[in-house]
């Protein structure tokens, strides 16, 4: 998270907008969920556990949409024949 989603102020870090005082406990959760779904396909992926690798990369991808976890996901449909999703997403990438 870059800035508050209520009043566009600059992220600092803290639980609380140091502008709004809006409450960031749970956007800073769903962005450490994404992160470790993200990490738990990455491992998967060494294991060649390819459909449980789709399936955290998804997740990732759906709580966080990051450059990483689009590339990961692509990769994951790739390793799991699908070809068409793995083909948008590399499209979305390149934009």
């Amino acid at each position: 998270m870059e800035r508050c989603p209520v009043c566009n102020a600059r992220y600092t870090g803290k639980t609380e907008c140091h502008r709004c005082k809006a409450n960031l406990d749970a956007l800073i959760e769903i962005e450490s969920d994404a992160a470790a779904h993200l990490q738990k396909a990455i491992e998967l992926a060494k294991t060649s556990d390819y459909q449980q690798m789709f399936t955290h990369a998804r997740r990732s991808w759906s709580l966080n949409r990051t450059v990483a976890s689009v590339k990961v996901l692509a990769c994951a449909a790739l390793m799991t024949h699908r070809f068409d999703l793995a083909v948008r997403l590399w499209k979305d990438i390149k934009r």
